[in-house]
């Protein structure tokens, strides 16, 4: 096999001895530098999880938020086209019979949205908290308790409550007499929606935002303004704004 250029003392030779031996496999992992210590492998993963605890919090906490967003815009205009055709079947919202919410205006005022929604589970005069959870506590945004099991936000008979399609909760209130501000704005009533339904945080200005439906057939937020240290009723109306939830830390104090 002279002429094949093989042999293993010819210098040109494609199988020489000296360089099979350096391309050989086995010969490339007991070369010192082809391999990591158990040490430096360590120290790579230690790094790859510091990184991970770094960044993933904030991935998720940003992806939420755009969930929430969304939701939040979905739902402002779902109320908007609701009103917008029950005035077509109904005339203008400000000629609608809603009596108060304590004599019935809260049913009333479902009655005339209920065909543009799209409704999974009705609570209309539940007390059982089928529709929302009544043993956990629901908060402000700055984080003190706004209301309890015990209070009648969550089961009273003068709120109704739907669950929707997608899962989330929408409970609604007919006008509060006496109430100068409200009246002031031409208020006919209130809504306020849960993103996730009965999960937590539970919380307005995170998972829970509201709206008033007025008598120029509006649907417009609460009056207070959003800011961390308060109450957080104003949320919604910052996130059809600015597009996202990174609320002003403090709420200017007034003289």
């Amino acid at each position: 096999h002279e002429g094949w250029g093989l042999c293993g003392d010819n210098s040109q030779s494609l199988i020489n001895d000296k360089g099979l031996f350096a391309y050989l496999p086995i010969r490339l992992f007991a070369l010192k530098h082809a391999a990591f210590t158990l040490a430096e492998v360590l120290v790579t993963l230690g790094v790859i999880g510091i990184v991970a605890a770094m960044t993933i919090p904030t991935l998720i906490n940003n992806y939420q938020e755009k969930v929430t967003v969304t939701k939040v815009k979905k739902m402002y205009s779902t109320l908007s086209q609701a009103v917008k055709l029950a005035e077509v079947d109904n005339g203008s919202v400000n000629t609608w019979d809603l009596p108060p919410y304590d004599e019935g205006g809260s049913q009333k005022l479902y009655s005339y949205l209920k065909p543009y929604l799209k409704v999974a589970k009705e609570c209309v005069e539940d007390n059982l908290g089928n529709c929302l959870d009544t043993n956990t506590n629901y908060y402000y945004l700055r984080g003190d308790i706004w209301c309890s099991p015990d209070t009648i936000v969550y089961g009273g008979e003068n709120y109704v409550r739907i669950v929707l399609a997608d899962g989330a909760v929408l409970w609604l209130r007919s006008k509060l007499l006496e109430n100068k501000e409200q009246e002031d704005y031409g208020v006919l009533g209130q809504f306020w929606y849960d993103v996730n339904g009965s999960l937590k945080p539970n919380t307005y200005g995170k998972d829970i935002f509201s709206w008033f439906i007025t008598s120029d057939s509006s649907i417009m937020s609460p009056l207070d303004s959003c800011y961390l240290n308060d109450v957080g009723y104003n949320c919604a109306d910052w996130i059809l704004k600015h597009d996202n939830m990174d609320y002003p830390a403090t709420k200017p104090v007034e003289e």
